[in-house]
């Protein structure tokens, strides 16, 4: 259990100890490197600090040394003390018993004779007086050490690379099952099932792995599921085709023996029939878009000259419903594929919104061209619109929305799921929205020939 935990925990915890690790490294590098700076070079002294404290001493005096001491104890690691002849520190600074010792030694007994003694510290002289420069590597504190922009920089750049190198590898190993993740969560967005998150992640074994794992067997149920649900609207679609008809023969034989004494029930059982048969064969047709065992025609044809006569034929259901037809700019326009299936598709768009419209008011259709080898057709009605939370249910199957319905206009919830798998099926894409000015605008679009 908790098995990432884990790997988070230990991975960070390196990363610590590494950095300081790295961090006491470098500070004895650096101490011993200045250490051995000091020491080395015995026969003379000339060295580039040497030489810039005396150059100090002599332009200055005491004065001028003393800057110095104050400059080269803000930037250094290791501080210089300024020793005179009494052993105090020009800029008053506690003496070390080590340092100290060693100063008098040298007073007392110099040269060192043997090539193993320490050297005798450096003489700056100063208002004719002697003044001796003793490193101080006890004062070289972890305070020294992080408030020295020049000392800290190369630990500074080594807990960096450290810091990166552990980071990256970790990143790595956390977002590359994620995004396959993600990748699998757009495929089954898009209906596609069939994708395995779990067998591609090898031998790892975590709770990435766990929730991949997870993951495939929730898309193979969701599979199941929808294979069951389609074949069940296929099937009973088909089931119920057949006592439909015999109902409506058995309609038609009632006609013939009663006359004209039931002529109003029979009006009404055969208007109920009609419905039903309408019903079924939009739940036949969805079921075959749905599943794409439909096959698409790919002929071309004039889009512009299809919405036409598509216009012209709805120009009376539009008069009967007590609205019009307002034709606005229609751009000619080639295109290949179904022409009855797009047909379908548009007038099911088209219809709903001569129903939703308000009385008196004129639906407005268009078709126009875009860039990239797109066109639109545009449909707007002056109706109440949908909530905008419900703008793209409506394109689902069965989804009637009552408030934006009246009760005898409500169609069977199939006529936008229909035309929505239409147009995608011609690589297109269809949206509604609400305008400000009050209705409702569907815009379709399809890839056409420029």
């Amino acid at each position: 259990m908790h098995r990432l935990f884990w790997k988070l925990f230990i991975s960070y915890w390196v990363a610590l100890i590494l950095f300081a690790g790295g961090t006491l490294i470098a500070a004895s590098v650096y101490l011993e490197k200045t250490r051995a700076q000091h020491y080395a070079d015995r026969a003379n002294r000339q060295d580039a600090q040497l030489q810039v404290a005396r150059q100090a001493a002599r332009d200055g005096g005491l004065d001028g040394l003393r800057r110095w001491a104050e400059e080269n104890d803000e930037r250094e690691l290791v501080p210089l003390l300024v020793l005179d002849q009494n052993g105090q520190d020009i800029l008053q600074r506690e003496v070390p018993k080590r340092a100290l010792q060693h100063l008098r030694r040298h007073q007392l007994f110099p040269p060192a004779p043997r090539a193993l003694a320490l050297p005798p510290p450096p003489v700056v002289w100063a208002d004719s007086h002697p003044y001796w420069l003793v490193p101080d590597f006890q004062a070289a504190s972890l305070g020294r050490f992080i408030t020295r922009p020049r000392v800290l920089v190369v630990p500074l750049l080594l807990a960096a690379l450290v810091g990166a190198l552990v980071c990256g590898v970790l990143a790595r190993y956390l977002a590359a099952p994620i995004e396959r993740l993600r990748q699998a969560t757009i495929k089954y967005a898009a209906g596609d099932f069939s994708h395995q998150v779990g067998p591609s992640l090898g031998r790892r074994r975590d709770e990435i792995v766990d929730l991949a794992y997870a993951m495939d067997h929730m898309a193979k149920r969701l599979d199941t599921l929808i294979q069951s649900q389609r074949a069940l609207l296929r099937d009973v679609s088909h089931e119920l085709r057949s006592p439909l008809a015999r109902v409506q023969a058995a309609l038609g034989l009632a006609r013939q023996r009663t006359g004209d004494s039931g002529k109003k029930e029979l009006d009404r059982i055969e208007q109920e029939a009609d419905k039903l048969s309408e019903l079924i064969g939009e739940i036949l047709s969805f079921s075959r878009l749905d599943t794409g065992l439909s096959p698409l025609a790919n002929d071309p044809f004039e889009l512009d000259q299809l919405l036409k006569d598509m216009i012209e034929d709805a120009r009376l259901e539009a008069d009967m419903l007590g609205c019009g037809i307002a034709v606005g700019q229609i751009d000619p326009v080639q295109l290949t594929g179904d022409a009855a299936l797009l047909h379908s598709a548009v007038e099911n768009v088209l219809r709903n919104a001569l129903r939703h419209t308000a009385p008196g008011t004129d639906v407005e259709v268009g078709l126009h061209k875009e860039c990239l080898g797109y066109c639109v057709i545009d449909i707007r009605d002056h109706g109440p619109g949908i909530p905008a939370d419900k703008l793209k249910e409506i394109f689902e199957p069965f989804v009637r929305l009552d408030e934006a319905r009246s009760s005898h206009n409500g169609g069977s919830g199939l006529g936008l799921a229909i035309a929505r798998r239409a147009v995608e099926r011609h690589g297109g894409e269809i949206k509604a929205e609400n305008l400000p000015a009050g209705g409702l605008r569907m815009s379709i679009h399809l890839p056409c020939q420029n």
